[in-house]
C-alpha cells in the first residue's frame, strides 16, 4: 500500500475542550506539509469510503514512531472497518500534547463517533488520554492498549534493530550485509532493508531513520512522570506474557491491577504468548483483531 498520493499535513494549533469537541480545525499548517506521506502523522491504511463505514480504528504507534506494523490488520478485521495509523511527530513532548494533535486528526476524519482506539506502549497512554476526552464529549469509544502499564518503567526508545524488527525487516542476513557498507549496519542500509520488507510500499532514507530515532527517544521520554487521567467506562489491555528477552514474566496480569486506579468501569485483560515487541507482529495480529472485534461493537 502506498501513501504517496495521500499526503496528510499536521493540524494547526488548537485548544481542544470537552464542551467544544470540534474546536480543533481540520486545516493544516502550510509549513508542515513537507514531510513524506510515509511518515506523516496520519497513515491511511484502509480509508473510509461509502462501503467502509463502520466505527473507524485509529492505531497509535508510540515510540515505534511509524504505524506500518498495523497494516496487516486489514486481512483480519471486518472489511467495513476503516483503519488509520497515527504516527509520532517531532513537535509534541507530552502525552497531553500528542492527544490534542491526534484528536484533531480523528475529528477531521470522523467528526463523530463511535471510535476504536488501539495503542502500543507509549501510544497506549496517548490512546487512553484521547479516549478520556472523547468520552467526556459524550462519544462512544472502545480502547485497547498493548504493552502499556502505568507502573512499568519508562519504555526504552527503539534501536535501529528493534525498529526494523517491528516493521518485519530482518537485518541479520547476508542479503542485508551485502547492502551495507563494509558489512556495517548503516542507517541507509537499514532503511533499504525496511523498504524491501514492506515490498516497496514505503521509501525511507537513512536521514529518515536518524529523525525517527530522535522522535522515538522523545516519545518514550514523555511517559516519565505521566499520571493517566480518570477514564469513564471500560478499558481493555493486552499484556505480553514474555519479556523482551523471551523469558516468562512473573506476573503478567499485574498490568490490569495497575490500571485500576485510573478506570471507572471494567478492565478486561488478555495475556498473549508474545514479547512486548511481538504484540504487533503478523502472527499475533489475528488475535489482536479478535480482541478488537469483541470490544468495538456498536
Amino acid at each position: 500500500m502506498s501513501t504517496r498520493d495521500d499526503p496528510v499535513g499536521m493540524p494547526s494549533t488548537c485548544r481542544w475542550t470537552a464542551d467544544r469537541p470540534d474546536s480543533c480545525p481540520a486545516e493544516s499548517a502550510a509549513d508542515e506539509r513537507a514531510e513524506s506521506a510515509a511518515t506523516a502523522i496520519v497513515l491511511p491504511i484502509r480509508p473510509r469510503t461509502t462501503s467502509v463505514d463502520a466505527a473507524p480504528l485509529f492505531c497509535l504507534a508510540g515510540e515505534a514512531v511509524l504505524a506500518w506494523n498495523y497494516v496487516d490488520l486489514v486481512a483480519h478485521l471486518d472489511p467495513r472497518v476503516p483503519i488509520y495509523g497515527l504516527q509520532a511527530g517531532s513537535e509534541p513532548r507530552t502525552i497531553g500534547e500528542y492527544a490534542t494533535r491526534y484528536l484533531a486528526e480523528i475529528r477531521r476524519i470522523a467528526p463523530h463517533g463511535p471510535y476504536q482506539l488501539l495503542g502500543w506502549s507509549a501510544g497506549g497512554f496517548v490512546a487512553h488520554e484521547v479516549a478520556v476526552r472523547l468520552r467526556a464529549a459524550g462519544e462512544h469509544v472502545s480502547v485497547v492498549l498493548l504493552a502499556t502499564d502505568p507502573a512499568a518503567p519508562t519504555p526504552a526508545p527503539l534501536s535501529a534493530d528493534r525498529f526494523a524488527a517491528l516493521l518485519g525487516a530482518d537485518i541479520d542476513t547476508p542479503a542485508f550485509e551485502a547492502r551495507a557498507d563494509a558489512g556495517t549496519k548503516t542507517p541507509t542500509a537499514t532503511a533499504a532493508a525496511i523498504n524491501a520488507a514492506l515490498a516497496g510500499t514505503i521509501d525511507l532514507t537513512g536521514s529518515d531513520l536518524d529523525r525517527i530515532a530522535e522522535v522515538s527517544t522523545a516519545a518514550a521520554g514523555m511517559v516519565t512522570g505521566h499520571r493517566p487521567s480518570w477514564l469513564p467506562g471500560d478499558l481493555t489491555v493486552c499484556v505480553a506474557g514474555r519479556a523482551l528477552d523471551g523469558t516468562d514474566r512473573l506476573d503478567p496480569v499485574a498490568t490490569v491491577r495497575n490500571w485500576r486506579p485510573y478506570v471507572e468501569g471494567a478492565i478486561t485483560g488478555f495475556v498473549l504468548d508474545a514479547t512486548p515487541d511481538e504484540l504487533t507482529a503478523p502472527d499475533v495480529l489475528p488475535e489482536i483483531a479478535r480482541i478488537l472485534a469483541s470490544t468495538g461493537r456498536y
